[in-house]
């Protein structure tokens, strides 16, 4: 069965019309892996790759601007990667040593949290400048994935 889907581009709210058919996409997404890509498409209007996603086993559906996806999903993956670190870290015998490094480590979450920011609000600051019109309340349609 060919559902038909209406959802709006997380971006610019462009009202979107489109078949979801059997068709499935890989996907790499570490934050998303209880869902299926179901569509892959292009915004018309503000030029940004979407994709649509069904959840495996509720009847959940998200729709990602997937430039912006992808700077979080990287940021949560690196981020995971560090709270291993760490806890290796809480294991260390010499206090002064395990001190040094779990600075060290909290000093590299942060800034990579502060990098992600970065990130996405130079990607909001570019789909703005595209498409002025747009961009209201497109923080909230972001904050929503």
């Amino acid at each position: 069965m060919h559902a038909m889907k209406f959802f709006k581009c997380p971006c610019c709210a462009k009202l979107h019309f489109t078949r979801l058919n059997g068709i499935t996409f890989e996907n790499h997404y570490v934050t998303l892996q209880d869902f299926t890509i179901k569509k892959r498409l292009k915004c018309e209007k503000c030029q940004n790759n979407l994709a649509v996603l069904v959840h495996n086993n509720r009847s959940e559906t998200k729709i990602i601007w997937e430039e912006y996806y992808k700077v979080y999903d990287d940021g949560f993956k690196k981020q995971e990667e560090l709270q291993i670190k760490k806890e290796q870290a809480l294991s260390l015998e010499d206090n002064l040593e395990k001190q040094k490094t779990l600075e060290k480590i909290l000093k590299e979450i942060r800034h990579l949290q502060n990098d992600v920011n970065i990130k996405q609000s130079k990607l909001r600051i570019k789909a703005r400048v595209i498409s002025p019109e747009s961009s209201l309340g497109m923080s909230e349609r972001l904050s929503s994935l």
